[in-house]
């Protein structure tokens, strides 16, 4: 049965479809000074916190060059990876299916749904899903489509179009939430207090109840995925808030859309990504919460998950052999807080999802000439640069954005400009200095200066952006003719891409997921006819924690800096101490999964809630706390993660209760995240805990307890 305020008369979401080229839309973003005041602010505080956490690391620079060859190998390798992934998720209980462009993904999504019988779904942020216009065809579906992340959800309720890749709603204030909050919010559920404040906590608040009822009650859901493992067919997604829990663990049907370049070869590779990502996208050094499913497992999370491995164009960008490595993009938004040109115009502005200087390149690629071959928008895309460089110093993959950049075409409607493409404070691997290419490039880049000293610019490593060389305003001003050539690289330009299989004759449906399938993998194979040579990976990051470091105090700092209490204690004193905390907190009646010995409770006078039978959601939200024990925690980066043993229980149990008390042994304290993959069993739902549930999404002021939990204690029991 459809939501009771679904069909009042909601207005159609908006999409990118449209959006003038980048000069026209930028000149329109630079008059509007809150704009510009919002992203200067939230760039700056972004690129300072980056900085710090990254700082921390004197491997960084070896972890970076681990993830760039791991990612080009998975390009190399993609077909081969891609099948095993796919037996490895159908050997798990899931299904697997293939898109070669967005009306099939959409059209899969929608049957599913349907299939299910229901009309809403609940989803999890993710870019893949904006990309292809999920959202809108599952309206003419008629099937309604929750956005559950809270920035998400203010451009959903404010019929707006995102603006950057990790906070989409950067170009709002919070005055200006709390009028789409009052606006909109009853129109499509339970409507926020009467008199709602636009304190950020308030606000936060607000969108926790309106969106808890729909998680409740969701029977659907619909993910992105960050990574996903074809040695074990693990698929992981990162976030803060714990609306990705909400979506991954409640729901009966899981769906899940993954972009065919996020594949992983194998466990082991996490451990370099799952410290890259946090510290560049978050700039924390772990998010709050990780979770890692692979395929069904029986009594937790979805008894149904249906991954959707999705095409659009990547196999027109993994032909071209330089144009390949924004395939490596961990879409983290780094080089978006350090661009000059981003910060002066925002994301809105480049007409897509992915805005920024990777989607400057990424985009002309994945929409590809034949489908646009007047798009001027596209076309102008790659003019959106100051091709300072500043971008490849921050990118964890290493993604030499200036380097794509350099090899667009001249633009016929202007006179070439001889500039230096070099990336600024770029170096070989060596340490020598690089010298980029000299390029026709667009008037803008006229501005940047190609006699820069190096005294300008940032220090390879560093996170100060390169200096400002040309406003923005120079992009605003100088548009491209009419009928100029889209400036793609010469390899997509003479591809010609397939029809869409929307434009296909009717094909008997049982064979047209084999024939998606097919036609896949042979793009794949055609783009890499030349196979790539990729360098061993070198694993020459920090493996484990130095000798002598104190894990359980390291573990108790990071763990306090994510405003988690922690307690430390004896086994003889632990009972004492957990009733203490639960008395603190005044929880009265506790969620107890089957293996948590009866000792810890043995001096708490609280009504103890076992989970045989299971109890239900709504239960589950009702009750006061949780109490469970861990698998593994990380010292590093104040990590504990759950694997569903005994003392741990079902996924939801740690969801849904507003108060999370987790028992850690001190020898189950690791130095860090290597080593904690070394302990776990991949194939075990896990999650990955940093802190109680948070976000920074309204004017980057944190609030806890968005969707999870809203405290988190931990109870570190010492053998002596």
């Amino acid at each position: 049965m459809r939501p009771p305020l679904a069909a009042e008369g909601r207005r159609s979401s908006p999409t990118f479809a449209g959006t003038p080229p980048f000069p026209a839309a930028a000149k329109r973003a630079l008059a509007d000074g809150q704009l510009r005041s919002n992203l200067r602010r939230a760039t700056t505080t972004i690129r300072a916190k980056r900085a710090r956490v990254v700082a921390e690391r004197d491997d960084w620079e070896e972890l970076r060059l681990a993830g760039a060859a791991i990612k080009d190998g998975v390009l190399r390798d993609l077909a081969s990876l891609l099948e095993q992934l796919e037996a490895q998720v159908t050997a798990a209980g899931g299904v697997v299916h293939w898109a070669r462009d967005a009306a099939e993904a959409n059209a899969i999504v929608v049957g599913l749904v349907r299939a299910a019988g229901a009309s809403e779904v609940v989803k999890v942020k993710s870019m893949t899903t904006q990309e292809i216009e999920l959202n809108e065809a599952l309206a003419r579906a008629g099937i309604d489509a929750w956005e559950t992340d809270l920035a998400e959800l203010i451009v959903q309720l404010g019929h707006d179009l995102p603006s950057h890749i990790l906070v989409p709603a950067i170009h709002r204030n919070r005055s200006e939430i709390r009028e789409i909050f009052l606006r909109e919010m009853g129109r499509v559920g339970r409507p926020p207090p009467a008199d709602l404040t636009d304190e950020p906590r308030a606000l936060a608040e607000a969108a926790r109840l309106h969106l808890r009822e729909k998680f409740l009650r969701a029977r659907v859901a619909v993910s992105g995925a960050n990574f996903a493992v074809a040695e074990t067919g693990t698929v992981v997604v990162v976030e803060s808030e714990g609306n990705g829990r909400m979506c991954l663990t409640l729901p009966d049907l899981l769906i899940t859309i993954l972009g065919i370049e996020k594949l992983l070869p194998t466990w082991q590779d996490l451990e370099v990504f799952l410290q890259l990502l946090p510290r560049s996208s978050t700039a924390e050094r772990m998010n709050p919460y990780t979770t890692l499913w692979t395929g069904v497992t029986a009594g937790d999370g979805p008894q149904a998950f249906h991954l959707i491995l999705l095409d659009n164009g990547r196999t027109d960008t993994l032909s071209d052999p330089v144009g390949r490595q924004a395939l490596r993009c961990i879409k983290c938004s780094a080089c978006l807080n350090v661009c000059p040109v981003y910060e002066r115009t925002g994301g809105q502005a480049y007409g897509s999802p992915y805005p920024g200087p990777i989607g400057a390149i990424l985009t002309p690629q994945l929409r590809g000439i034949a489908r646009h071959p007047v798009d001027a928008q596209t076309a102008s895309l790659p003019y959106a640069s100051s091709l300072c460089g500043a971008c490849f110093e921050v990118c964890p993959v290493r993604i030499d954005i200036p380097e794509v950049r350099a090899r667009a075409p001249p633009d016929p409607g202007r006179r070439p400009a001889r500039v230096a493409a070099a990336r600024v404070g770029g170096g070989h691997d060596d340490g020598r200095a690089r010298r980029g290419p000299r390029r026709s490039a667009p008037a803008l880049a006229r501005r940047a200066g190609s006699g820069r000293c190096r005294s300008d610019r940032p220090a390879a490593g560093s996170d100060r952006p390169a200096a400002h060389p040309g406003d923005a305003r120079e992009v605003a001003g100088r548009a491209r003719p009419a009928g100029a050539r889209a400036p793609l690289v010469p390899a997509l330009v003479a591809r010609q891409r397939e029809r869409s299989v929307s434009d296909l004759p009717p094909e008997d449906a049982r064979a047209a997921p084999e024939r998606a399938r097919a036609a896949v993998l042979r793009r794949i194979r055609e783009a890499l006819a030349t196979p790539p040579v990729v360098p061993e990976v070198a694993r020459r990051y920090r493996r484990s924690t130095a000798a002598g470091v104190d894990l359980v105090g390291l573990f108790e700092e990071r763990v306090t800096d994510y405003r988690a209490s922690v307690r430390r204690t004896t086994p003889a004193r632990l009972a004492g101490t957990i009733a203490a905390v639960l008395a603190e907190h005044g929880v009265q009646e506790l969620a107890v999964p089957s293996g948590v010995p009866a000792s810890w409770l043995a001096s708490a006078p609280v009504r103890q809630r076992g989970d045989d039978p299971p109890l239900t959601h709504a239960e589950l939200d009702a009750i006061g706390g949780v109490i469970t024990g861990c698998a593994v925690a990380i010292a590093e980066t104040g990590t504990i993660v759950l694997d569903s043993g005994p003392d741990q229980g079902r996924r939801a149990l740690s969801l849904l209760p507003d108060r999370h008390l987790c028992v850690v042994r001190a020898d189950q304290i690791v130095g860090d995240v290597p080593e904690a993959l070394g302990r776990l069993e991949p194939r075990r739902p896990l999650t990955w805990i940093s802190g109680p549930s948070a976000t920074s999404d309204i004017e980057l002021q944190r609030v806890e307890g968005v969707h999870g939990p809203r405290i988190l204690d931990v109870v570190i029991v010492e053998s002596r």
